[in-house]
């Protein structure tokens, strides 16, 4: 070979070899690059420090996890950065890495604000004794493991405490987990039951039935309830509550199943007694010719009886979710609401008369007892009402109390007639008075002599003043004989009722020679009617009047006492007649009951003295005195 030509080939052979060095040097400047930027931006902190651990060479997510500037933390050392508590720990780790260990372990590392966070550190020593490592925050991830723990543990203890049975088992049925107590009430072990399959413990003739409702579960509709029977090995039948729910993953497919069951034998058999129940109470109830109505406390009727429908004149179906004031009269729904929503827990019962206008127009009378019915918390939550019609018994308390009136009327009448002589005698006082003014001044007139002006005006006012005496006590006799009265309640001075009383029978008192002493006290009002005391005033004293008048006595009296004590306002009328005989006693307050010639009494007056005195919240009562004689004695509350 030439020189000429060894040369050229040596030639070409250098420039090769220089292309070769410049590709291989620009493939090296783009690998690095690719690498430092791969670094820089890697997921985790990366970093290398010297041989005294001096950080000098970290990427953009040691910055950012640590807080610092990367000018900043490249004057940092390594050490510096661990909590004091770990920094022992830290030099341990040195000592290890220096004997060419790989090490990975967790400390507890501090930003630059002083906040501490879980760092993972993977180091790594080189060859010259400098240091490499990854750091990664693993806080959040140590945090979410642990409560992941306590999550689990306190679902593994509730689980385990519960009384309810639970149950877990994959699409084909087998069993994965049970809590104790669903071990313990089918008496198996754990280890019996789990790998098996669930249907294994339903009945041959009831799996079909539980595999279908359990096995159409879908995301659409994930849960479901049932009941199920379960025989134990002794052949009790027993009765269960299944929720059973189905557990998806990420693609919407079933992976397992979680049931969580309960025994409600006890509640199937309260359940079937509350039926039976239910059904005596509506044979009963049905069978009632009463009125029987429930409703809730908006008022709607929940339940009528056949009799109910057929007094108001309306199918059952149409009256229930009608409000129950519907069918009372509408002068009476107020009064009628407010009786019933007082009943309170204390007072569950009241009793009440509305009236009902059937759809001819006539009226009827009915009577409810309503009862409020209580949850277990002693709230109200409905209303039963036991009813009747009292329309006749109405009418005939109509009729009874027309007849008493009559009856109290004629009593009055005749104690009038026992008193005439001393009414006779209270109008001859003003009429004689009115005649002898009267023939005074016709005197004067005849007798042609001058009459003084001042005298007539005297005389004839004398005159005016009689005549209004008269009018009163006529007006007061009409009160006595009115057929009808209202009677309005107003307070009333008793003492003032005795002294308006006693002018009445004055007359019959003296004419006998009896003495009356009063005793009145200062005592407060009584709240009644006022004729209506004097009437109970002027029996009493014709009581002891007559009682007094066939006794042989030298000194005959009656005592009219007054006073207050325990907050009551006290009347006696005491005589010193005979007294009264202790048998008969408590029969002196009846209608018509009299110790008298049927002739003189008709048996009323101390009947109507009773109706009066209760009517006004009084008591009234008979007893003997111990010095002989009778006492009534009488209360009233003050007003």
């Amino acid at each position: 070979m030439s020189r000429q030509y060894r040369r050229k080939n040596n030639l070409k052979l250098a420039a090769n070899q220089s292309i070769d060095i410049s590709q291989k040097m620009e493939s090296y400047h783009q690998s690095n690059e690719l690498y430092r930027v791969l670094v820089d931006q890697a997921g985790v902190g990366i970093f290398v420090t010297d041989w005294e651990y001096r950080l000098i060479n970290i990427n953009s997510w040691l910055c950012s996890m640590f807080g610092y500037a990367k000018e900043e933390l490249k004057e940092k050392n390594l050490l510096e950065l661990i909590v004091t508590d770990s920094l022992n720990n830290g030099y341990d780790l040195v000592s290890i890495i220096k004997e060419g260990k790989k090490i990975i372990e967790e400390l507890w590392c501090r930003r630059k604000d002083n906040s501490v966070f879980l760092c993972e550190l993977t180091i790594n020593i080189l060859s010259d004794g400098r240091l490499q490592g990854i750091a990664r925050d693993i806080t959040k991830y140590r945090q979410t493991e642990l409560a992941l723990k306590e999550s689990v543990a306190r679902y593994q203890a509730v689980v385990e405490d519960q009384i309810e049975l639970i149950r877990r088992f994959r699409p084909d049925g087998t069993l994965t987990f049970l809590n104790s107590a669903f071990c313990k009430y089918y008496g198996k072990d754990m280890d019996e039951l789990l790998g098996h399959n669930f249907m294994e413990l339903f009945p041959a003739e009831d799996r079909e039935t539980v595999k279908r409702q359990i096995f159409s579960l879908n995301k659409d509709n994930p849960v479901a309830i049932a009941e199920r029977r379960f025989i134990r090995s002794n052949g009790e039948v027993v009765w269960q509550q299944w929720t059973n729910r189905a557990v998806f993953n990420e693609s919407g497919q079933i992976v397992e199943y979680q049931s969580v069951g309960r025994d409600i034998t006890n509640q199937k058999q309260v359940e079937e007694q509350l039926k039976q129940s239910e059904a005596r109470y509506r044979a009963i109830v049905e069978d009632q010719v009463e009125l029987i109505r429930r409703f809730n406390i908006d008022g709607t009727l929940t339940f009528v009886n056949g009799s109910f429908g057929k007094f108001i004149g309306q199918p059952v179906e149409e009256i229930i979710g009608q409000n129950f004031t519907t069918f009372i009269r509408a002068d009476d729904r107020e009064e009628i609401r407010r009786k019933v929503y007082a009943l309170t827990p204390e007072n569950p019962v009241v009793v009440t008369e509305p009236r009902f206008v059937d759809n001819q127009g006539k009226v009827h009378w009915t009577q409810w007892v309503n009862r409020a019915i209580l949850n277990e918390h002693g709230e109200i939550v409905e209303y039963q009402s036991v009813g009747r019609d009292i329309t006749a018994q109405k009418k005939a308390e109509l009729k009874i109390a027309e007849a008493r009136e009559a009856t109290e009327r004629a009593s009055r009448v005749a104690t009038l007639a026992v008193i005439g002589g001393g009414i006779a005698h209270e109008i001859n006082q003003p009429l004689n008075a009115i005649k002898v003014l009267a023939e005074t001044i016709l005197y004067l007139y005849n007798s042609r002599k001058e009459v003084p002006r001042e005298e007539i005006i005297k005389s004839v006012t004398n005159i005016s003043r009689q005549v209004d005496r008269i009018d009163s006590i006529v007006n007061h006799l009409r009160s006595f004989l009115k057929y009808r009265q209202s009677f309005d309640y107003v307070p009333c001075d008793i003492n003032e009722v005795v002294e308006h009383s006693l002018p009445l029978v004055n007359n019959q008192i003296l004419s006998r020679r009896i003495k009356v002493i009063k005793k009145l006290e200062a005592v407060s009002p009584v709240c009644g009617c006022f004729v209506r005391f004097e009437e109970v005033v002027l029996n009493l004293l014709m009581n002891a009047v007559q009682a007094l008048e066939p006794y042989k006595q030298e000194h005959k009296e009656i005592v009219i006492s007054t006073w207050v004590a325990d907050h009551k306002i006290h009347l006696t009328v005491r005589d010193n007649g005979p007294g009264i005989d202790p048998e008969i006693a408590q029969k002196i307050f009846e209608p018509f009951f009299s110790t008298k010639d049927a002739s003189s009494s008709m048996g009323l007056g101390m009947s109507i003295v009773h109706s009066i005195v209760m009517s006004s919240n009084g008591t009234i009562a008979v007893a003997n005195n111990p010095g002989g004689g009778a006492c009534i004695h009488i209360t009233f509350p003050s007003c």
